[in-house]
C-alpha cells in the first residue's frame, strides 16, 4: 500500500490519499508522522482520497483500536473539524463506510462520504472540481 498526505496550512486542508491496499498498521504509522509535522493543526479539514484503493484490510477490532488511538493520545492536539472520504467505488464507499463505523461514539470531527470528486473538493472549501488541480494550483501558488 501506498498512503500519503499533503498539508496546505493556507487553506487549512490535509489531503489523505490511499493507492492499493489500505492496511491498519501503516494508517497508524502515517498518522503519527503526521502528528509531528510542523504545519499539522487543529482544526484543519481533511479530505482522503479513496479513488484508487483497491484492497481493504478487514479487521474492525484493530481498526477501532487505532481509531481510539488517533483520538486519544496521537490526536487531541491536532484533531481536524472534518473528515471528508472521497470514495467514488465500491471497495472504497465500504473502507469509508468501516472507517465511519469506527468513529461511533469516538466523539471526533464531522464526517462525510462523497461519491463525487468536485463535491468533496466543495465540502472542505476548495473552488478546484479535481484533486490534482487542487495539487497543482497550491504548487504554483
Amino acid at each position: 500500500m501506498s498512503l500519503n498526505y499533503q498539508i496546505f496550512p493556507d487553506r487549512g486542508l490535509v489531503v489523505i490519499t490511499y493507492i492499493g491496499r489500505a492496511e491498519i498498521e501503516e494508517t497508524g504509522r502515517v498518522f503519527a508522522q503526521f502528528a509531528q509535522h510542523p504545519d499539522a493543526a487543529p482544526g484543519q479539514k481533511h479530505l482522503i482520497d479513496l479513488s484508487q484503493v483497491t484492497e481493504v484490510e478487514q479487521d474492525f477490532p484493530r481498526l477501532m483500536a487505532l481509531q481510539a488511538r488517533k483520538a486519544g493520545e496521537l490526536g487531541l492536539p491536532i484533531m481536524p473539524s472534518m473528515l471528508v472520504y472521497f470514495c467514488p467505488t465500491p471497495i472504497a464507499r465500504r473502507m469509508a463506510e468501516m472507517v465511519y463505523k469506527s468513529w461511533d461514539g469516538v466523539g471526533g470531527p464531522a464526517l462525510a462520504m462523497i461519491e463525487d470528486e468536485a463535491e468533496a473538493l466543495a465540502l472542505v472549501g476548495c473552488a478546484e472540481t479535481r484533486i490534482a488541480e487542487l495539487k497543482r494550483r497550491v504548487a504554483e501558488d
